[in-house]
């Protein structure tokens, strides 16, 4: 009896093993091709892309797509529950065939899609309630009239309603959907009951030790006697999240008395150190290798106040960005220090006061060196997560070296007022979302000192997701700046002039080499700017899941002294390299390589100018952190 089981047992394994030696062996098929049939409503394209088979494709050279029996019984019911998904609920997907190729050992699939009718919603309608608008109901909803039906989305919908009035305080809504199917169609009506709206009763607050409490309801936009609203509720989770007090930040209701319509809130917080020591180092172009360093506490005598000292350094290591031996050449290109002493909600407002100092030596525009001592003033009002004003005055300190026709040294007051409006998605490398500048600055006049300008920079930054994976971006910018009384004759001093070309503005060019030169053809700036960028961000093939990226680039710009240089003969895409000169708009394309890391990508551009002018270079390699733009 025992000998037979044992018989029968290794009869079954031995079974197994050969319905599956094909699935795991060593030598798995290739898959050559998959031809679907029967799809109407979807291209092979579409489908295919639920399948974790995949057919041999050109670039497949070192890892070929292998044909796996449970791999392909998975894909076909992944494509029949996509069909479902979108309506057809009879749909069936078999597998008509698996031709192998014994001596090239590879296989041909063939699979039979039988679509059958799609199920669609004919009819959507709402109960009658006083509170939102059937127009304003109807807003996100993913089933309505003419969509494929089904049952999944109808409890999102659900969802996407009952916050449409929770938002409004009614948090025992009924919200209850009622679908009736006539053969292949579908009406559905939508049986909502609001009830009572709730109010605040009561707010608490826990976790927090070292943050006063009042530091923590100062940050809440919902009281005591309010109607529950969702969406106040998340502001205020994000504006304590702001603070940089926390780890953690939780709203959670409790106590709900529907009765009486009243609601108790639990603000529970988890604090994270209040000092902090920050440190980093970088590689680019523009500030060349650099290190920087930062001291902070975020809880100032436990006030809530913040201070900060940041330190940066930045040091050429080969001249001109060449990288070659015989090019070593290091030399200080930049160096920064600065303190902010930060005073949030200033006055019991929802305004932002901070003062700063700062001392700066800049030589990145070659042979001019500029140092500069400042400080600054400024107020901060946030309007909405996304829009922010600032107004600043500042005192302005500046002493120049090997720049020509310039002051040795200046003293300037300036007021600055700028507005930001940042919809991103992600602050390192957003995918989608735009950012939007407006910078402004008077300088001089009735504010005394010894430079007189004005000057506006407007810029745009938009990003699009072109598919799943890969982004389109571009950035338009412009800047003018004009003196004025005493600067009319000395003109705008250096560091409020405009530059462009290299990493950061129009590859391909060197570092601020667009536009006009001084006596020894060195750049010198502008008072106008044209600046236009665009991109095309993708996932490298084969490496893009270890975060290699891709660009393609098109850039474009220049800085003039002055309107009237500007002319539309300038703006021609293809001159000859003997009538190119520095008033003409620049172009340029290229490709880049980006590597993906937590706080931005490592950057790789290899740029092509299209106006060559006599003895430029055909191309120009810059390295640098974070995109461009």
């Amino acid at each position: 009896m025992c000998a037979a089981a044992a018989v029968a047992l290794v009869a079954v394994l031995a079974g197994y093993a050969s319905a599956d030696e094909t699935d795991f062996g060593l030598d798995l098929p290739v898959v050559k091709s998959i031809v679907i049939l029967g799809n109407r409503s979807f291209d092979d394209g579409v489908l295919k892309k639920r399948m974790r088979t995949k057919e041999k494709k050109f670039w497949h050279i070192f890892s070929k797509p292998k044909y796996r029996r449970d791999f392909l019984r998975r894909d076909l019911e992944s494509i029949r529950s996509f069909y479902v998904k979108n309506g057809y609920f009879s749909a069936t997907v078999d597998l008509e065939s698996v031709d192998k190729d014994v001596r090239k050992n590879t296989v041909k699939i063939r699979i039979l899609v039988n679509e059958g009718p799609q199920t669609t919603v004919r009819d959507l309608s709402f109960t009658e309630q006083p509170l939102i608008k059937e127009s304003d109901l109807r807003k996100g909803l993913q089933l309505t009239e003419g969509k494929a039906f089904n049952d999944n989305i109808l409890e999102i919908d659900r969802f996407t309603l009952f916050s449409k009035f929770f938002e409004h305080g009614y948090l025992a809504s009924s919200v209850v959907p009622k679908a009736v199917r006539d053969s292949v169609e579908v009406d559905i009506e939508w049986q909502i009951d609001p009830k009572i709206p709730v109010k605040i009763d009561s707010i608490r607050v826990t976790g927090n030790s070292r943050v006063r409490e009042e530091l923590v309801r100062r940050e809440l936009l919902i009281e005591r006697g309010q109607y529950f609203k969702l969406s106040k509720v998340v502001e205020s989770k994000r504006n304590l999240y702001n603070t940089g007090y926390f780890n953690s930040v939780e709203i959670d209701p409790y106590g709900l008395d529907l009765e009486n319509g009243d609601v108790n809130l639990d603000v529970q917080v988890r604090e994270r150190k209040m000092g902090y020591i920050e440190a980093g180092f970088g590689v680019g172009n523009v500030h060349a290798n650099r290190v920087f360093g930062e001291w902070g506490q975020r809880n100032l005598i436990g006030r809530g106040y913040a201070l900060n000292l940041k330190a940066e350094f930045g040091y050429r290591l080969f001249r001109d960005s060449k990288y070659k031996q015989e090019y070593w050449d290091p030399k200080k290109q930049f160096e920064m220090y600065e303190g902010a002493l930060i005073f949030p909600h200033v006055f019991g407002t929802w305004n932002t006061f901070a003062t700063s100092a700062n001392y700066t030596y800049d030589a990145t525009v070659v042979p001019a060196l500029v140092r500069q001592t400042s400080l600054s003033l400024t107020i901060a009002r946030k309007f909405t997560r996304q829009s922010t004003m600032y107004f600043s005055y500042s005192f302005e300190n500046i002493k120049r070296e090997h720049v020509e026709d310039e002051k040795e040294s200046s003293r300037r007051r300036a007021l600055d007022l700028s507005f930001r409006k940042d919809t991103r998605d992600f602050f390192f490398n957003p995918t989608r979302g735009a950012y939007v500048t407006l910078s402004t600055r008077l300088a001089g006049g009735f504010l005394g000192g010894d430079d007189d300008y004005y000057s506006i920079v407007p810029t745009l930054q938009e990003y699009r997701k072109v598919t799943r994976r890969s982004v389109f971006a571009y950035r338009l910018r412009f800047g003018y700046v004009e003196p004025f009384g005493n600067s009319k004759v000395t003109g705008v001093p250096i560091e409020a002039r405009f530059f462009t070309g290299g990493a950061n503005s129009v590859r391909g060019y060197r570092e601020n080499a667009v536009g006009p030169t001084g006596t020894y053809g060195k750049p010198i700036g502008g008072n106008v700017l044209l600046l236009g960028n665009a991109e095309w961000r993708y996932p490298l093939p084969w490496l893009g899941q270890y975060n290699f990226g891709g660009v393609f680039f098109l850039d474009a710009g220049n800085v003039w002294n002055d309107i009237d240089d500007i002319s539309g003969s300038q703006f021609k895409i293809s001159v000859d390299p003997e009538d190119v000169d520095e008033l003409d708009f620049k172009y340029s394309i290229g490709f880049g390589l980006r590597y993906y890391t937590p706080v931005g990508p490592i950057r790789l551009d290899f740029g092509y100018p299209i106006k060559l002018y006599e003895g430029q270079e055909r191309y120009r390699i810059h390295i640098s952190l974070g995109q461009i733009f």
